[in-house]
């Protein structure tokens, strides 16, 4: 960013002023209105000091950052990103700011307790018929909320008493094609691994089913959630654990697949910019969605499409995170390709 490193260091006066530089173009041109709670705030506040971006309140400042939730959809909507002169990367920008006011404010307990999604993954499996249980319990909820700041209504995911890496472990072995059409290096995603293991078993199935040799390499979380505190060296610690992990496949001839958008970004996008080594960058290079990974093969005339039943119509909201991979529509091809009727929701 236009002569701001907001990755390593931060210089609050810096960091202010390319704040309001960043500011006064998106104040002119406002092709993000609406489309997430940062901007709506931001706007108002710029509109009700009639124009005058100086006169945002540290208050201001800190509730647009607080409101951005690191969706980076506002990269691909904005036409001023890199290379354009003006240099503008809003998501980095709020990194920025939640780096800088962790180390003047502080970071809630709930905050670092929720960004721990590996150990919180762990302990609700390991105890998975009573915790699904008490999450499910009115009660249990209310003082959740009270105590954590975790909606009673808002819906959490059950944990699986089985893990996926454990499901992979355990499960019969299925004799690869020889020689395989593939091989893939399968990066789950705690998500996965702890909650919507199913995820990770349907991506299994259907590659091997088309005759790929499939992989779960040691993983940890990708680090994506660290975004919300501004804490890039925890990330890169991530990236630096699952680089060298991925790494050792991709050597032998192995792509990486990844079935969570965030993730699949965090492995593409945000590694090489945190740590700009050469194995960092050659993982990322052979990193794919599972979709796009998916709809290469079929264009290589390797992917079954001997699909029994059509899903019907479908109404799908393409995560932001895998818009900004800038891959083009995959999973929605993938899902026109069993037979749906696809209608794409961008909100």
């Amino acid at each position: 960013m236009k002569g701001l490193n907001l990755i390593h260091s931060i210089d609050p006066k810096q960091l202010e002023k390319e704040t309001l530089r960043i500011y006064e173009i998106c104040d002119g041109c406002r092709r993000c209105f609406n489309l997430c709670p940062s901007f709506n705030t931001l706007l108002d506040r710029i509109d009700g000091y009639e124009g005058a971006v100086a006169k945002l309140t540290p208050a201001d400042h800190y509730q647009v950052v607080d409101e951005c939730y690191y969706c980076k959809l506002c990269f691909n909507h904005c036409p001023y990103t890199p290379p354009h002169q003006y240099e503008i990367d809003f998501p980095h920008l709020m990194v920025a700011w939640k780096k800088h006011l962790a180390a003047e404010r502080g970071v809630q307990w709930r905050d670092r307790l929720l960004i721990m999604t590996d150990a919180l993954g762990r302990l609700g499996s390991s105890t998975a018929p009573l915790i699904n249980r008490l999450l499910a319990n009115r009660l249990v909820r209310r003082i959740l909320e009270r105590l954590a700041g975790i909606h009673r209504d808002r819906y959490v995911l059950h944990f699986s008493g089985e893990t996926f890496p454990r499901w992979f472990g355990r499960r019969a072995q299925v004799k690869p094609a020889n020689p395989p059409v593939r091989k893939v290096a399968l990066f789950a995603s705690c998500l996965v691994n702890f909650q919507a293991t199913d995820i990770g078993k349907a991506t299994v199935q259907v590659l091997e089913k088309n005759g790929v040799e499939v992989v779960v390499p040691e993983q940890r979380c990708c680090g994506m959630p660290s975004f919300d505190i501004g804490d890039t060296q925890a990330i890169q610690q991530a990236a630096r654990t699952n680089v060298a992990s991925l790494h050792s496949w991709v050597v032998k001839g192995y792509d990486v697949v990844v079935p969570t958008a965030s993730c699949s970004l965090m492995l593409k996008r945000e590694y090489p910019e945190l740590n700009r080594d050469e194995q960092t960058r050659k993982v990322a290079e052979r990193t794919f969605d599972v979709c796009e990974y998916l709809m290469t093969m079929k264009k290589d005339g390797q992917l079954a499409t001997d699909f029994t039943t059509k899903p019907g119509r479908v109404a799908y909201q393409i995560p932001c995170h895998l818009r900004d991979q800038n891959i083009g529509f995959k999973s929605k091809e993938l899902m026109e390709c069993a037979g749906a009727q696809v209608e794409v929701i961008e909100k």
